[in-house]
């Protein structure tokens, strides 16, 4: 939990001199624009993501052979990456393109997921209650 703490402490540090570093490097206003135009291209990627993730998902599950868990969370790797792009920084940056690369993952069976769906009995019951006068008895 500390490390999780520390990492969340020195990561705007992280940022801050990387962006300083670059600007050493490439010059202040380089450095704003690259700034300014990964911000707008996460802007852009949130905005334009809406049922674009849903549509994904049920093409895949859609397919019923095999699939990779990586595919199925193109959706949120797609939103995390624009919010990625959206924050100032290089760091950010660098991990958005990191999620949005196309790795394959392991596969996942679909169809002995949707044949362990079917295993479902039907049926109809009726209750049948005990007439009043033997429920007397009874007591």
């Amino acid at each position: 939990m500390r490390a999780i703490l520390l990492l969340l402490l020195l990561y705007p540090l992280l940022e801050i001199a990387t962006l300083v570093t670059l600007a050493h490097h490439l010059g202040g206003g380089v450095v704003f624009l690259l700034v300014l135009a990964s911000s707008l291209l996460g802007i852009w990627m949130l905005r334009n993501q809406k049922l674009g993730a849903l549509l994904t998902l049920s093409s895949v599950l859609r397919q019923g052979q095999q699939v990779s868990l990586y595919s199925l969370l193109w959706p949120l790797r797609y939103a995390l990456s624009g919010l990625l792009f959206a924050i100032p920084g290089i760091l950010s940056d660098l991990l958005a393109i990191l999620l949005l690369l196309p790795f394959k993952g392991p596969a996942l069976n679909m169809a002995a997921a949707t044949r362990a769906a079917d295993d479902v009995i039907e049926g109809e019951f009726s209750r049948v209650d005990k007439p009043a006068d033997q429920q007397q008895r009874l007591h």
